[in-house]
């Protein structure tokens, strides 16, 4: 910016501190009022660039960095009530036990598949094919209503569930007799009564079948039914 002006006058203004618009007016009188005689004062040129307006304040800086990631809506849900849960071992779990039995590390999201080696307390729910059968563990529960006790499976919609082939060598244990007509069982529940491996198949195919099951080898290796009537 070039300005001319009358650098004693003006410069005395400035070093009182007078604003550069008061400065200006002052030198334009000084200049008017002189004696029609007398030669005119030196007219000031002042050049003021006005300040932004607010609409041309400079735009706030926007950080680069990207938003952080919402959750994704197909996160499966981790319930952290199964870490209380007893794992499943080679060790006979309670049969009347009143938690499920947990499988650490197994990804549910990828399809039915065997649990763990280990004596599962579940439920033989059906057959997914001619040699493959589907079970999901169980617990014993109180009806507080009637009172009443029954083995429950996990809820409906619940993803926890197994499936293994049946070992052709598989020792099933019936709690009923081979006929399902007697109570083949000992002093725990459990069956007693050695049927065939096709007994079995057509026990698990209706589904309800209540069990020990032990699993080896990614195999059904044995069922010891538990008495549930």
């Amino acid at each position: 910016m070039t300005i001319f002006t009358d650098f004693t006058t003006f410069g005395a203004f400035r070093r009182v501190g007078v604003p550069v618009a008061i400065a200006v007016s002052a030198l334009s009188l000084a200049a008017c009022s002189g004696s029609s005689g007398s030669a005119a004062a030196p007219t000031a040129t002042v050049t003021v660039t006005a300040p932004p307006s607010p609409s041309e304040e400079p735009t706030p800086e926007v950080s680069s960095s990207p938003p952080a990631a919402e959750p994704s809506s197909n996160a499966v849900f981790d319930d952290p009530q199964d870490d209380d849960w007893p794992p499943i071992s080679d060790k006979t779990p309670p049969i009347f036990g009143e938690q499920f039995q947990s499988d650490p590390g197994h990804d549910f999201t990828k399809g039915i598949s065997p649990s763990r080696d280990g004596i599962v307390r579940g439920e033989l729910r059906t057959m997914q094919d001619a040699n493959v059968a589907e079970y999901v563990p169980i617990k014993f529960v109180k009806d507080p209503s009637s009172g009443e006790s029954r083995f429950e499976g996990p809820k409906e919609g619940d993803v926890m569930a197994f499936a293994a082939p049946i070992a052709k060598n598989v020792v099933f244990l019936s709690a009923v007799g081979c006929d399902g007509k007697d109570q083949t069982i000992n002093n725990q529940y459990v069956g007693t009564q050695s049927c065939s491996r096709d007994t079995l198949i057509s026990r698990a195919v209706k589904g309800g079948l209540y069990a020990l099951i032990t699993v080896k080898n990614h195999q059904i290796a044995k069922v010891v039914e538990i008495y549930a009537p």
